[in-house]
């Protein structure tokens, strides 16, 4: 589906992004959610705090998004895609190691680390510390660019409650807020430029995309979540979806 600057690809993103590379696509920027590597789901808090928790990653699993991805070989792949590394990648603590021997030992990359630190995360802290940050990387090398207009959008942190409105209305478990989205996409592109998105999701990228008047390209794998953000692109009306937790 195109919309004005906007494409969306209902696929794995492995195969898409070959295709990009045969028909010689250059993309500016990458800001992208990849699936998380979550090994344990039965520790920390109260029974029912777990219970909340179990839910919670069930539907990850679900959607098959607990288990991680091949980091080197989608990065071989972006390499072809960009002259140079400007990306921004959506992480738990648990992968930032595997981002950093590839992106940083292998590639020689620069690199930030920018937090979404929640105000509202699940109470599971028995025998380890909060769940509450997620954690954005951002590589860059060679063309890569990093040029924030003011301070708020220099901040490398950012604090903010779980979005249950968006997750009601879009219904993808780890929708990630708009307003930083449109902030890194700000600061790491130029209107006109090219912004991957990989794992699409419900596609706030390709929304952010469109308000900042960049062009787009969204990949989603899973036909539930593409149709979502083909309606939410398109300004279709999207039915409420039930309440995540």
């Amino acid at each position: 589906m195109t919309y004005e600057d906007i494409t969306l690809v209902n696929g794995d993103c492995f195969d898409v992004m070959d295709e990009l590379i045969q028909k010689q696509v250059k993309i500016d920027l990458l800001v992208t959610d990849p699936p998380y590597y979550i090994p344990k789901i039965n520790e920390g808090g109260t029974v029912n705090n777990i219970k909340k928790l179990n839910k919670s990653l069930g539907d990850l699993k679900t959607v098959d998004i607990t288990l991680g991805y091949d980091i080197k070989a989608f990065g071989e792949r972006l390499l072809k895609l960009m002259d140079g590394v400007n990306a921004y990648f959506w992480c738990n603590k648990a992968q930032i190691p595997d981002y950093f021997a590839y992106y940083v030992g292998e590639l020689g990359c620069k690199f930030d680390i920018l937090c979404w630190h929640k105000t509202n995360a699940l109470p599971t802290y028995s025998n380890k510390y909060l769940s509450d940050t997620e954690y954005l990387l951002y590589f860059r090398k060679g063309k890569g660019m990093c040029y924030p207009e003011n301070y708020e959008d220099a901040k490398s942190y950012y604090i903010a409650p779980i979005n249950h409105k968006d997750k009601k209305l879009y219904g993808h478990p780890t929708i990630k807020p708009l307003d930083i989205t449109e902030k890194i996409i700000r600061n790491s592109s130029r209107e006109g430029d090219l912004v991957l998105d990989t794992f699409m999701g419900s596609g706030t990228t390709m929304e952010a995309c469109r308000n900042l008047k960049r062009r787009g390209i969204g990949i989603e794998l899973e036909k539930t979540y593409f149709d979502i953000a083909d309606k939410r692109i398109n300004n279709q009306q999207i039915e409420l979806l039930e309440e995540w937790n």
